[in-house]
């Protein structure tokens, strides 16, 4: 137990520290849940359960000043509460988004409270002329986030992971066969959601590309990509005849107009 809640401290402290790798999504539940999944001797149910909860979380994005529920901390505290108590994927979706919310609720103290008000600390020792004590202000609230929310991570499981048992067992099976059945669209679900919002006439015809390989040609991934690779040559190839072309009866133009005068 000691050892397994030292593992979710490290996991969700190096997960929410992704910013500061360059927005390396180490955070998504496909990464941490692998390692969750290390943890608790079950690498093949972690993988399935960060697949599962990656499509649920796949179309959740921050817009404008909204802060959509906090990925890291409901993958990494689903997965580690499922597989502890012997329980699968289903279970995992039930408890996610209860326990993405709570990450959002605390994201939204930090947005809202502390880091206003180090921020303004910051600017006193800006108005002061002490400018390293301010760049450090900004610093410590950056690990502040982090370091917060990996305790946070870390002690509900400590504290949950004897409850959750309980917990999903007062839940009706008939929910747990619902969520069971859900699981099998959510694909389809992450899918449209991220085709709503790239989905242009320019990349039409390579989506359906794509469809008729996968659907009708039963072509793995590798295939596709290669059939993928040689239609985006062939455009190149076009454009640049194309463009060869137009560039050539400009000049021509241009000499017409200069034999004019």
């Amino acid at each position: 137990m000691a050892l397994q809640i030292i593992g979710i401290f490290l996991v969700s402290l190096i997960a929410n520290m992704q910013d500061f790798l360059g927005s390396s999504f180490i955070g998504r539940p496909i990464v941490t849940c692998l390692f969750i999944g290390l943890i608790f001797g079950n690498v093949q149910q972690g993988l399935i359960i960060g697949a599962t909860l990656e499509l649920a979380f796949l179309g959740l994005m921050g817009v404008g000043a909204t802060v959509p529920p906090d990925e890291i901390i409901g993958g990494i505290l689903a997965t580690a509460l499922a597989l502890k108590n012997g329980y699968g994927v289903s279970v995992a979706l039930t408890l996610v988004l209860p326990i993405a919310t709570l990450g959002l609720l605390i994201k939204n103290l930090l947005y809202v409270v502390i880091f206003p008000s180090m921020a303004h600390k910051a600017d006193n020792y800006a108005d002061q002329g002490e400018v390293t004590k301010a760049g450090n202000m900004h610093i410590w609230a950056s690990f502040t986030r982090v370091i917060m929310m990996a305790l946070v991570t870390t002690v509900s499981f400590a504290l949950g992971s004897n409850l959750v048992g309980a917990f999903v067992k007062l839940i009706p099976k008939f929910l747990i066969d619902g969520i069971t059945v859900a699981t099998q669209i959510l694909p389809a679900v992450g899918f449209a959601m991220l085709i709503n919002m790239t989905f242009s006439k320019k990349v039409a015809p390579f989506f359906f590309i794509g469809f008729v390989c996968a659907a009708y040609l039963k072509l793995d991934m590798i295939a596709a990509s290669i059939i993928g690779a040689i239609f985006a040559g062939i455009m190149y190839l076009i454009t640049e005849e194309i463009h060869n072309s137009n560039g050539g009866n400009s000049n021509s133009a241009t000499e017409v107009q200069e034999d004019d005068f």
